[in-house]
């Protein structure tokens, strides 16, 4: 008998415990990515060749910025004192880098680079193609492994003044998202308004990093145009949804206003 009683009082023990037990139903928080891209001019204001890259870092220190698509940068150019400004940024905002070099100017090299917070391995760099006379543009590319585990292909490039070899570049980006087939990321200075051939050619395999309109971020203190973007391709569009993207005003460290985008996944 007082075993039955004993057995009867852990029963109710264990009844009121788990009706103390509440399950956790609420979904559990989205993570967040924040990406940017920023044509530099070289660390130098508009209309200014005084080189301040504590300026640029400051901006994209404030943005809260992980991974980031620089254009203009020069790496041992005797105008910015001969500083490689890819591992100086990197240097003085934590992060690592990987530089591509578009054209060699003035006693060292000139092109585009990415940031990270994250690691970044199989850096690689590509030259554009050009098919009629101009300045050379490449583009850098890297796998970027995030927090998760998770690792999504970025890059960071800068299209030509001119129409034919934007689309043939744009061509070669979206060639470039077919033979990866991964989730791709392309923050840049595509030189192109977002209603321009070259930009409906990379509307193809592309969104544009836009909302209800397009930031405008050029020039840098009344700007008029949008043509700074991060583009995503259709595997990153899977996975990462687009929340925010912004031109970043009142920031005059360069001609250009950086664009902070801002992404949600599981």
């Amino acid at each position: 008998m007082k075993k039955i009683i004993l057995g009867a009082m852990a029963l109710l023990n264990l009844m009121s415990c788990s009706g103390d037990e509440k399950l956790d139903l609420t979904p559990p928080a989205k993570k967040k990515l924040v990406t940017m891209t920023y044509n530099i001019h070289h660390g130098a204001p508009e209309n200014s060749e005084v080189v301040n890259l504590a300026n640029i870092a400051a901006v994209i220190k404030s943005s809260g910025a992980e991974v980031v698509a620089l254009q203009e940068v020069d790496v041992n150019v005797a105008r910015s004192g001969k500083v490689n400004q890819a591992a100086e940024l990197a240097k003085l905002l934590g992060m690592e880098y990987h530089f591509s070099k578009s054209i060699d100017y003035n006693g060292g090299e000139y092109g585009v680079a990415i940031l990270s917070k994250y690691p970044m391995t199989n850096k690689r760099r590509e030259l554009l193609p050009m098919p009629t006379a101009g300045e050379q543009r490449s583009i850098a590319v890297a796998t970027v492994t995030l927090p998760d585990g998770k690792s999504i292909e970025f890059a960071s490039t800068h299209l030509d003044l001119n129409v034919p070899n934007r689309t043939a570049q744009a061509e070669f980006l979206n060639q470039l998202s077919t033979s990866l087939n991964k989730a791709l990321f392309v923050g840049g200075d595509y030189n192109a308004i977002p209603s321009s051939s070259e930009m409906l050619k990379l509307k193809e395999r592309f969104t544009l990093s836009c909302m209800s309109s397009c930031p405008l971020s050029f020039p840098v203190k009344t700007p008029t145009k949008a043509i700074d973007f991060v583009l995503f391709n259709a595997q990153a569009a899977s996975s990462y949804t687009l929340v925010s993207s912004v031109a970043l005003t009142g920031q005059y460290a360069s001609d250009h206003l950086p664009v902070s985008v801002v992404f949600q996944y599981d």
